[in-house]
């Protein structure tokens, strides 16, 4: 299976296991009269406190792996006698995973699948992925899966699928 499908299952799962709200005013960009400009990405990615983190469209991976890091430095701190590198619910108590639950970051609004438009945007996905000659068949909004053998190589199957999601969800991707 893509192992960029299986992580966007499981920040969508991890997602629909939070009460999450819309994005709040401090994750949204807007006008200035005073001629500032809008906050660098890694200050609008910092949520305020209390708040759950939210990944953005345009973050880099580092930006995101350092949200990842937060959760997983709060899990390790919740539950020093866990064993194991990578954050797994069988390696940490259910007790660590409750606290550090606000951690855990948020998937883009765009696509979160508590934003109304969500469904009806991962299914223009769908289609632009196969437009583009990837064969695959919506599953449920947020998954899909491949239809038969690819003959795309990986590289170009990633590029394609980067790409689609800005095309659909836009952000302003780096």
């Amino acid at each position: 299976m893509n192992p960029r499908l299986l992580i966007g299952a499981a920040v969508l799962l991890l997602s629909a296991c939070a009460q999450a709200a819309p994005p709040s005013s401090s994750n949204v960009a807007s006008l200035q009269s005073s001629g500032a400009g809008t906050p660098s990405s890694s200050t609008a990615a910092t949520p305020n406190d209390g708040e759950q983190p939210r990944l953005r469209m345009d973050m880099t991976e580092e930006e995101k792996q350092r949200l990842r890091d937060a959760h997983t430095a709060c899990l390790a701190e919740k539950d020093p006698n866990a064993k194991g590198d990578i954050p797994t619910r069988r390696q940490y108590s259910e007790e660590a995973w409750k606290a550090c639950a606000k951690k855990w970051p948020l998937p883009p609004w765009e696509m979160d699948s508590k934003n109304p438009t969500f469904a009806d945007n991962w299914h223009k996905n769908v289609q632009c992925l196969n437009s583009r000659g990837m064969k695959v068949i919506e599953t449920e909004p947020g998954s899909w899966t491949y239809d038969g053998e690819q003959t795309l190589p990986e590289d170009q199957r990633r590029k394609i699928e980067e790409d689609c999601e800005q095309e659909v969800f836009g952000g302003g991707r780096r």
